[in-house]
């Protein structure tokens, strides 16, 4: 069996682009073939990855493309709306959703595109989404059952030495210094007029816990620095400056991430927050939640089993959870120990052997529905 994905390699590191790293190194684990067009800019020297370069070019070759299954992870909405003509022309598609972008898609489109949209992604194989909403949302659409299932994107890391070295010392003397050490992570991007990881309601956390009589520092690992607009730079330049006017530059770092990954970072922390206001399933949650590390989340999709809810963008609500987690730590970290987080890695493998044709292996169901 082979399997062509096209989607982001890190460089830079992002959920997607981690995903696709991370399941493309289970499948070169268990022998199974695999090719990678990167949508990303990043080099590779591995033989069997190969830039995507220019889109226009790269639909013609589609068609042609040799592989038991294609497994598109494109947000691309033009791409998206060509993906039922490639299944008419015999290769067998597979679309991952990630977030809420092909609902925004959908709903923001004009008739006819949305038509053509919906048209092309009812004919292909299977649409896999990271959360149930969307599932529930394409099946409100009347996309088949059958062909529309949630499995989350979330793969275990491997825990190697070379990735906590490749981050600066400095990060973790900072960390290390801390009573009480909280990380996050994200973009700087907006979401419906809103700071999309909510970088701005974590600095006013921090005022909010100020006081407590033992040293709470955040460490923000921030990713995409130099690709931001014009207005996320103005932004990213406000939150810095807000942090100078509060007094908070000692106890708030942005740490911009080149090419590193996060659990290291996670490792070092007592507790991981993720305050976006939308999402698709919170990977760097999982991740935490795999390490033992306390985690709180917003709500606005459903969260990995052991995460502390907070109502979204509700200020008043994150300090309460926060603060009841910095009080009582030892019973967090004890609801925690024995909490199995799943990778969801093989069954993204018996889904390939099934559109393949080949069955499922270990004679395990092809699809299990994640929360059904």
């Amino acid at each position: 069996m082979k399997v062509v994905f096209i989607g982001p390699l890190p460089p830079p590191r992002g959920g997607v682009s981690v995903h696709l790293s991370r399941l493309s190194a289970v499948m070169e684990r268990q022998g199974i073939g695999y090719e990678i067009y990167n949508e990303a800019k990043g080099a590779s020297r591995k033989p069997h990855v190969h830039p995507l370069n220019r889109y226009r070019r790269f639909l013609f070759k589609i068609p042609f493309l040799k592989g038991d299954v294609l497994h598109f992870h494109t947000i691309d909405p033009r791409l998206r709306s060509l993906l039922g003509l490639y299944k008419r022309l015999g290769q067998k598609i597979i679309l991952t959703v990630h977030g809420v972008n092909l609902e925004d898609q959908i709903r923001h489109s004009g008739p006819f595109r949305r038509w053509i949209l919906l048209r092309s992604l009812k004919s292909i194989d299977l649409i896999i989404c990271v959360n149930e909403d969307t599932t529930r949302f394409l099946r409100e659409q009347g996309f088949r059952h059958d062909r529309v299932v949630t499995i989350p994107a979330y793969i275990h890391p491997l825990d190697q030495a070379e990735e906590a070295s490749a981050i600066p010392a400095g990060v973790y003397k900072f960390l290390e210094e801390a009573d009480f050490a909280i990380c996050a992570n994200g973009y700087v991007r907006f979401y419906r007029g809103e700071d999309l990881y909510g970088f701005d309601l974590l600095i006013q956390l921090m005022r909010e816990l100020r006081g407590r009589g033992i040293r709470i520092r955040l460490l923000i690992a921030v990713m995409g620095v130099s690709v931001q607009t014009g207005e996320e730079r103005s932004h990213y330049l406000r939150l810095k400056r807000e942090l100078d006017e509060c007094g908070l530059n000692s106890d708030v770092m942005f740490y911009e991430v080149d090419d590193t990954e996060f659990y290291p970072i996670l490792k070092k922390s007592h507790l991981f927050i993720r305050p976006t206001n939308t999402d698709g399933y919170g990977m760097s949650i999982a991740e935490s939640l795999h390490g033992r590390i306390p985690c709180a989340a917003s709500d606005v999709c459903r969260r990995p089993e052991g995460t502390v809810m907070f109502r979204s963008r509700d200020l008043a609500d994150l300090t309460a959870k926060v603060s009841d987690i910095i009080d009582h730590y030892s019973r967090y970290k004890d609801q925690l120990r024995n909490l199995q987080v799943e990778d969801y890695a093989s069954e993204l493998i018996q889904v390939y052997s099934r559109i393949a044709g080949h069955g499922a292996p270990n004679g395990k169901p092809a699809v299990e529905v994640y929360g059904k």
